[in-house]
């Protein structure tokens, strides 16, 4: 993509600025070219150069004023936002704040990203608190996939797994919800509950989840959350659910996978009275205790459908034990990380990740494409002779190796400028769209830069041999 596709296609405002008055940062390309000083831009681009130049309120991507260029390599996920910002959240329902950027960001690829996953999003059975008739949506594809990738879960996931992670999830949630009503029927209020907010605590064991494990032998949950419903009083009720997986019993059809807990919290007496006494009453279709005492434990009223998961564990949860203590092991390794980093650490030049010949090999491959596609952009950003000039070039550098090393993200990035239309106002969900399109491409770069860079310092005769053989 050369620099005048990108120049012409955002008339109509600045969408490479940022919401703040700054850029987004672009990737250097010490590591695959050499070039002439840039007027205004730093010789050697940093990773801990980040500040943005706001001497001018213009945008570079089309009128080509000044911002300072850098490159991130080293990057420090955050809590929230999926491309390791932090996200203010509404103490309401515990969900980000909806704006144009999160928006954006939901439907865009993440930077590691290689296969475009869908967008859609489907709408569950669960009515959300606070509204009048809507339901909670469930997350695409993509926003379950970018969820996975800002935590640093992603392990050997593969995009073409999403779909069907999703689904579980999905399935999941409803059997929690179903789990929920069906004690709501028991210790509620006339009226269906809605669902206000929720809360992932997968750190936290439960009490009752400790009394299984440490006195009756059951193994550790995978998950833990904590649901607040809103009755129609208004009252809130908090529902503790633990998530288990009895991973023996994957060749046995009869048994479920994934077992989930549910009860409400002891936050109140109620609760309590309800655990101990409504609910246990109401599965046996008793009315009271002296009802139950009168027919033998066994009355004439409707019973309740709830089946509580044992105390004791199944056979083949018993045999589920060694790997529910890794899982555990591993989330409180997670734990203690969090707690002793406040973030997850970035990676530094003393533990550089290993790279072999073969992979050195295809990222030359990839230098060459790039010298040989890229060649009227790295001669008009070797031949540019003023700020803006050099601005406008770089970033037609940056979109031309994007479409070679990060196809995906430059897609991403090319459709988002198509909706664009000429002499038109740009909105600011498309402004958003544009912005964070650019951002991811500019990051993606960035650690294929990184790569260039180890390739160039492990296999310094593979670089060698394809440079004198361009």
């Amino acid at each position: 993509m050369p620099a005048n596709e990108v120049e012409s296609s955002s008339s109509g405002g600045c969408p490479m600025k940022k919401s703040d008055g700054s850029y987004p940062a672009m990737p250097g390309f010490g590591s695959l070219f050499e070039h002439p000083p840039v007027p205004g831009m730093p010789s050697e681009l940093t990773a801990n150069d980040d500040e943005a130049d706001d001497e001018t309120s213009d945008c570079p991507a089309v009128q080509g004023t000044s911002s300072q260029l850098s490159t991130s390599i080293n990057v420090t996920v955050q809590p929230y936002d999926v491309y390791s910002r932090p996200l203010e959240l509404d103490p309401t329902n515990n969900m980000p704040l909806s704006n144009p950027d999160n928006v954006a960001r939901n439907s865009l690829p993440s930077k590691e990203q290689i296969i475009s996953l869908p967008t859609e999003r489907v709408s569950s059975t669960i009515p959300k608190g606070g509204t009048d008739g809507e339901t909670w949506t469930y997350p695409s594809p993509q926003m379950f996939w970018n969820s996975l990738a800002r935590k640093g879960k992603l392990g050997s996931t593969k995009e073409e797994d999403m779909e069907v992670v999703v689904a579980i999830h999905n399935d999941m949630n409803e059997g929690t919800w179903e789990k929920i009503l069906e004690w709501e029927e028991v210790i509620g209020e006339e009226g269906p509950p809605k669902l206000l907010k929720f809360t992932g605590r997968p750190f936290d064991l439960s009490p009752k989840a400790k009394i299984k494990h440490y006195l009756l032998g059951h193994p550790f949950p995978f998950d833990r959350h904590d649901w607040t419903i809103l009755r129609p009083s208004g009252r809130q009720v908090r529902y503790v659910i633990d998530y288990y997986h009895d991973t023996a019993a994957e060749n046995d059809s009869t048994t479920n996978r994934l077992l989930v807990d549910v009860r409400p919290a002891l936050d109140r007496p109620s609760e309590l009275w309800g655990r101990i006494m409504r609910m246990p009453l109401a599965m046996r279709g008793c009315s009271s205790i002296l009802d139950c005492v009168l027919h033998l434990g066994k009355g004439k009223g409707k019973k309740s459908e709830f089946q509580p998961l044992p105390l004791r564990p199944s056979r083949t949860l018993k045999l589920s034990m060694d790997d529910s203590k890794k899982t555990w092991a591993g989330i409180q390794r997670d734990a203690k990380q969090i707690l002793e980093d406040g973030k997850k650490a970035a990676a530094t030049a003393s533990d550089e990740p290993p790279i072999t010949e073969l992979e050195a090999t295809k990222i030359a491959e990839s230098y060459t494409t790039i010298m040989t596609q890229c060649e009227h952009a790295k001669s008009q950003l070797d031949n540019c002779d003023n700020d803006a000039t050099c601005r406008k070039t770089f970033m037609g550098m940056t979109a031309c190796a994007g479409k070679v090393l990060c196809p995906l993200q430059y897609e991403s990035f090319v459709d988002a400028l198509r909706e664009v239309t000429e002499g038109k106002e740009i909105d600011e969900v498309t402004n958003s769209k544009i912005n964070i399109a650019f951002e991811t491409l500019s990051e993606c770069l960035s650690e294929n830069d990184a790569k260039v860079s180890l390739a160039k310092n492990h296999y310094p005769k593979v670089m060698q041999e394809l440079i004198s053989s361009h």
